[in-house]
C-alpha cells in the first residue's frame, strides 16, 4: 500500500489543534521525536520557510548535515521531509507510512489529521538517520501544533506575526502571537522578529515567564558585508529573515560556524515560490518579453511584501492571482491595488475551495483594478507589453505549485 492510501485514512481536510492524538501516535512508535539531534524550531506568520532556508544552506556550508521538516510541498508530498540532506525517498515514506498507520489502527484508533500523520513521519524518519539539526518548521500556530512536541530545543525562531488562520489563532494579534508563542522552551533561547506592539507584548511576557533569553532582532543590525551580498531570495524583506537566520547563529554554542560560511550559504539559500524567479520552464518559454516571478503569498502580510516588491520593478506590472476562499481576498487587494498594472485572474483548477474568478473580478472592480480572466498562463501573452513587464504569480502556494508542476 502507498503513502496516499495510508494517509487517506487520516482525516485529510481536517484542521484540529491538539497534541493528545501525536503523542499517543508517538508513543506507539517508541517516541522517535526524543530521540533527535539539536533542533531548531520556527513558528510565526510570513518567513519561516525562508529562516529555514537561510539557515540550512549556513549549515550545509558549514559541512554539517541536516534534517528538515515543512509543509506545506508545492508538488510532491516528498519535498515536506528531508533526511540528512537528501529529500526523502518514495520507498522510504511508504515504509514509514505503513509504519504509522499500524500504529493508529491499535486499539483504541487514532484518527490523526493529515498533519499529525506527516509530523509522525518525519519524526521517524529522523530518529533512523543521523544528522547535526532538525530545522522545523511549525504547521499551524505554535502551541498545540504538531510539531511542538518536544521538551527542549537549541532554540526558538519567531517570525513576524500577522493576520493569518483567524479561525483556528484568534481574532487579534495578541491571541495569535499567544499560539505562536507556544513554542519557546524553559530555558531555551527564542529569536523573535520585528513585532507589533500588541504581538511583541505577548511573546515577551511568555519567553520572561519560561526564563527564555530573548534576543529581539529589531535591536540588532545585520553586518554590512551581508546587507551587500547578492541573494538569491528576491525582496528586501529577505534582509529581515536572514538576520533571523544569523542571530540564530550566533546565539548557540553547539556548532562552530564561520562568517565565511555563513556568507557561502546566504548566497546560496534557495526557497521555491518565494519572490522566485522563473527564468525557464515550458510556460516562461511561451512567454515573450517578461521576468517572471512566483510567490505563494496569501494572506495581508504577505501582500505587504508583493507591493513593495512591485513598487520597486519598471515597467508595466501584471500580477497573475487567485487565492483560496478562506482567505483575506479583499484585504489582499487592497493592499496591492496601487502597485500593479492589470490583474490577471487566472480561472485554472488548482484547489477545491479556490476563489471563484468571478467573484475575484467583481472585488477588484470595486477597487478600480484593472483585472481580466484568463484560463491559463499562456494567455498572459495577451496582455505583455512590447518594453519591460514584471509578471508576478502569487495568491495561494496551491496556485504557486500548480504553476510548477505545469512549468
Amino acid at each position: 500500500m502507498l503513502f496516499h492510501n495510508y494517509s487517506a485514512s487520516t482525516d485529510t481536510n481536517k484542521i484540529e489543534l491538539g497534541l493528545e492524538r501525536i503523542l499517543l501516535l508517538l508513543a506507539r512508535l517508541n517516541n522517535p521525536h526524543l530521540d533527535l539531534p539539536y533542533v531548531i524550531h520556527i513558528a510565526g506568520t510570513n518567513g519561516k520557510g525562508s529562516v529555514l532556508a537561510f539557515l540550512k544552506a549556513i549549515f550545509n556550508q558549514a559541512n554539517y548535515t541536516v534534517h528538515r521538516y515543512t509543509s506545506p510541498h508545492l508538488v510532491r508530498f516528498n519535498e515536506r521531509i528531508e533526511v540528512a540532506n537528501n529529500i526523502i525517498s518514495d520507498a522510504e515514506l511508504n515504509e514509514l507510512s505503513a509504519q504509522c498507520h499500524l500504529a493508529c489502527q491499535i486499539s483504541p484508533k487514532i484518527t490523526p489529521t493529515f498533519f499529525e500523520f506527516t509530523t509522525a513521519i518525519a519524526f521517524l524518519a529522523f530518529s533512523k538517520h543521523k544528522a547535526d539539526v532538525v530545522l522545523l518548521e511549525t504547521g499551524l500556530g505554535g502551541e498545540f501544533d504538531a510539531t511542538n512536541v518536544l521538551k527542549q530545543v537549541l532554540l526558538s525562531i519567531i517570525t513576524t506575526i500577522s493576520f493569518d488562520h483567524q479561525e483556528f489563532l484568534g481574532n487579534s494579534l495578541a491571541e495569535i502571537a499567544k499560539a505562536k508563542a507556544g513554542i519557546i522552551k524553559n530555558n531555551c533561547p527564542v529569536i523573535i522578529a520585528n513585532q507589533s506592539q500588541q504581538a511583541k507584548e505577548v511573546l515577551w511576557q511568555v519567553a520572561s515567564a519560561k526564563q527564555a533569553k530573548i534576543i529581539d532582532a529589531s535591536a540588532y543590525d545585520l553586518p554590512s558585508e551581508l546587507c551587500k551580498q547578492d541573494l538569491s531570495l528576491a525582496g528586501l524583506h529577505q534582509l529581515e529573515n536572514l538576520k533571523l537566520a544569523y542571530l540564530a547563529i550566533l546565539n548557540q554554542d553547539k556548532f562552530s560556524i564561520d562568517l565565511p560560511a555563513i556568507f557561502a550559504g546566504v548566497k546560496n539559500a534557495t526557497w521555491p515560490a518565494r519572490l522566485q524567479k522563473i527564468i525557464s520552464g515550458n510556460i516562461k518559454n511561451k512567454l515573450k518579453n517578461c521576468q517572471l516571478y512566483l510567490d505563494g503569498a496569501h494572506n495581508l502580510g504577505g501582500a505587504k511584501i508583493i507591493a513593495d516588491f512591485l513598487s520597486q520593478q519598471e515597467g508595466k506590472k501584471i500580477v497573475v492571482f487567485n487565492m483560496l476562499k478562506n482567505k483575506d481576498l479583499l484585504g489582499f487587494l487592497k493592499q496591492i491595488q496601487h502597485n500593479l498594472d492589470i490583474l490577471l485572474i487566472i480561472d485554472a483548477p488548482f484547489h477545491q475551495e479556490q476563489c471563484l474568478a468571478t467573484e475575484i473580478f467583481i472585488q477588484a472592480k470595486q477597487l478600480n483594478i484593472s483585472a481580466e480572466i484568463i484560463g491559463n498562463f499562456s494567455e498572459i501573452n495577451n496582455f505583455l507589453a512590447d518594453d519591460y513587464n514584471t509578471v508576478l504569480i502569487c495568491g495561494s502556494l496551491y496556485l504557486a505549485g500548480y504553476f510548477l508542476g505545469l512549468n
